[in-house]
């Protein structure tokens, strides 16, 4: 029945790649509108203009790209005058709080306005003249700005259409003369533009004509004015919508970059925030600097401020170092819990997050203890920031993440597929079965089932899939989940995404792991094997040497590790490195003992085995007892503990469904230690997890390593 349910968005996105068109995009449009939208928005004249042969598409329900890729939304807007024009709904709410904060405050009154309010207070009519069949050719720039602004004024009243021929010969003279106007008239006409209903495009011919002459000249006279009025005309780029693409705001950004240390707080709050809608921050800003300067306005902005603030620095994927501004951060947010906006909060959880170093750790341990008991009030984009907050440096709070996952459990149908996606992370990342919820997996995949999750897989295949990974990266196995992420179609449609491009280490590991642990008779989807092949070639791991140059930590480690298991065990030709999982790039460490214990040379048909083969214990040697050592690095543990995390938890899990008897070797407690301290390390791990008779090999190891270090001495004189 499950199968069933999610074949025709299968179906669906295979025709669709098969005849060079997005058909799987165009029907998850065509279901979000029949969702929430009805005949009744749309006259009898508006349903006869469809296309025929356009079904899967109709005129109302189209789709846009951006540039930057990403999809707006197209709802049909009907106006006074009879014209449907097709608008993008923007909901960029993040930022759209983040400018009600500055309104909202008394010390941004001079340099904000409010969206579709631009100055109307001062807008008044400067001439009786009749503002329709005026030869506008004829008239000063000064008249020809007081009609458009006059013609502005009555979209407040009665919407028109910017684009309609009657308002082109205006449209056309106005931009002739704008660079004839003083600096004041400048401003009224770039508010007047706001007070027109959006058009289809940033493109459209009188649009695209006017707001091109407004940002040059803007861009050509900022140089001449104060800071106060370059706030100001950017927040009208702003209420336009255009602050991205705007030559005006990159060239502010960039202009003030230089004077961001001598910035009063609130104008340093209000250039971040223009810095936000430009996704950069200029790099010749020196952030030692701008964090010194940070650190000082601190105490005199508002925790809503710095929510702002840290917007500014999500978005431009700039990250804070000074661990004093983060502590001071930590302790504002701290205070600030019982009334910061939900908003707010989101930001400056996203930069803490990827700027707390480790030896922060405990603060952010702190921390998420503190938000415990906000978490009820909080809402699931907020909670979910919460969630991941511990993720970069592994810092588990098992009751906050079970609160977490009880309240997105009641609420599952109400969460973005990107939710459901980080929370399976999340709770993969920590191996974590909630409590209140031991049942959430279930509840996620029937989630990822249901037809109204049609449109958003289509669009946002990546979490789907990603989604379907972490479901088995715990040991759950939904067939028809995983036979729609392994289809054909679904993996062209990741290929064709740039931004997708690491997509095919998480199909191979699905597939690797359905071989292994997967139900008996699976009847799905899987990759094809020469693209297996091809994928596990390509996001192979390295076995480490030791004449290897710019070795990691882990691989250190590794042959650390080897080194002295080989002289427990009698030799260098008892253990090998090897790549038994070729879905896992970090090698593990293989040896053989016979029934009773003692420890036997590999076999040369096991060493022999293609790297990229997955690597049972060969069955001509099953009289032998196959074990695997698995080093646990500083990455393999939740912080402060000595629980794994999950990907290590599958990886042992699926070593063991192979037939090795696996056992752990702790950095932590094998790392910085003397000689005889790491080799009873060894000697612990291996009597827990494997079949070696341990007994008396520690003073053996001693006087082998003795003799290899005497040798050693003796060759290079």
């Amino acid at each position: 029945m499950c199968a069933q349910r999610l074949w025709p968005t299968v179906q669906a996105l295979g025709r669709g790649l098969i005849n060079n068109r997005t058909e799987i995009l165009q029907q998850g449009v065509k279901a979000y509108n029949v969702q929430n939208f009805n005949n009744s928005h749309h006259g009898p004249s508006h349903q006869q203009n469809a296309v025929p042969g356009q079904d899967r598409m109709p005129w109302t329900q189209r789709v846009t790209r951006t540039a930057r890729g990403s999809f707006n939304k197209i709802v049909a807007r009907s106006l006074h005058s009879g014209t449907v024009l097709f608008v993008k709904e923007f909901r960029d709410t993040e930022n759209e709080h983040a400018h009600a904060v500055l309104r909202s405050l008394p010390a941004y009154s001079a340099t904000t306005v409010a969206c579709g309010d631009s100055f109307s207070h001062i807008f008044h009519q400067y001439h009786a003249l009749p503002l329709s069949n005026l030869d506008w050719e004829r008239c000063s720039a000064e008249e020809v700005a007081n009609g458009f602004i006059a013609m502005s004024q009555q979209c407040l009243h009665r919407p028109m259409d910017l684009e309609d021929s009657q308002h082109s010969g205006l449209c056309t003279v106005l931009t002739d003369r704008l660079t004839h106007l003083s600096d004041n008239q400048l401003l009224m006409v770039l508010s007047a533009l706001t007070l027109w209903p959006p058009t289809s495009s940033t493109t459209t011919p009188n649009f695209v004509a006017i707001w091109n002459a407004l940002d040059k000249v803007c861009t050509d006279r900022m140089r001449r004015w104060d800071m106060t009025r370059m706030f100001l005309v950017a927040d009208h780029w702003f209420a336009l919508r255009l602050s991205r693409i705007s030559m005006y705001n990159v060239q502010m950004t960039r202009i003030l970059g230089k004077r961001v240390t001598s910035m009063e707080p609130s104008q340093l709050v209000q250039y971040l925030f223009y810095a936000n809608l430009s996704r950069k921050l200029e790099p010749f800003i020196v952030m030692r600097e701008l964090e010194k300067r940070l650190i000082e306005v601190l105490k005199d902005i508002s925790i809503e401020e710095l929510g702002v603030i840290a917007m500014g620095f999500f978005k431009t994927q700039t990250f804070l170092k000074n661990e004093k501004l983060i502590d001071a951060i930590i302790e504002k947010t701290q205070n600030n819990l019982e009334c910061v906006s939900d908003a707010s909060l989101c930001a400056i959880l996203k930069v803490l997050r990827k700027s707390i170093p480790v030896t922060r750790w405990k603060s952010l341990h702190n921390l998420l203890e503190s938000l415990g008991p906000q978490l009820p009030r909080l809402n699931h984009m907020c909670l979910l920031q919460v969630a991941l907050l511990g993720n970069d440096l592994l810092v588990f709070h098992p009751p906050v993440i079970n609160t977490i996952a009880a309240r997105f459990a009641e609420d599952m149908n109400e969460l973005r597929l990107k939710d459901l996606e980080r929370l399976t992370f999340a709770l993969m990342l920590y191996n974590f079965i909630p409590p209140s919820r031991p049942d959430i997996f279930a509840l996620i995949a029937d989630e990822l089932r249901r037809p109204e999750r049609i449109s958003e897989i289509n669009h946002y295949p990546k979490c789907f899939v990603s989604c379907v990974v972490y479901l088995v990266t715990m040991g759950v196995f939904p067939p028809d989940l995983i036979s729609a992420a392994l289809q054909p179609s679904m993996l062209s449609l990741l290929s064709m995404n740039q931004h997708y491009s690491d997509m095919g280490r998480e199909v191979n590991e699905l597939d690797w792991s359905l071989e292994i642990e997967g139900p008996a008779k699976y009847p799905g989807f899987r990759l094809n094997p020469d693209l297996r092949c091809q994928l596990t070639k390509k996001y192979l791991g390295r076995i480490p040497l030791a004449t290897s140059k710019m070795l990691t930590h882990q691989e250190r480690l590794i042959l650390e590790v080897q080194d002295k298991l080989g002289a427990l065990l009698g030799g260098e030709q008892y253990v090998t490195a090897s790549l038994v999982l070729p879905h896992v790039q970090t090698p593990d460490l293989v040896f053989c003992t016979t029934s009773d214990g003692e420890p036997v040379p590999i076999p040369q048909e096991y060493t022999d085995l293609p790297s990229t083969s997955l690597k049972r214990p060969l069955s001509s040697f099953n009289h032998l007892q196959w074990n695997a050592v698995v080093i646990g690095g500083r990455n393999s543990f939740i912080r402060n503990t000595n629980s794994l995390r999950g990907n290590v938890h599958m990886k042992n899990r699926q070593l063991s469904k192979l037939g090795y008897n696996v056992c752990v070797v702790p950095y932590m407690e094998y790392t910085k230690k003397s000689l005889r301290t790491k080799l009873g390390c060894l000697e612990r791990s291996l009597q827990e997890g494997s079949n070696l008779r341990v007994e008396g090999r520690i003073e053996s190891a001693l006087v082998w390593i003795k003799g290899q270090s005497a040798q050693q001495e003796e060759m290079y004189g």
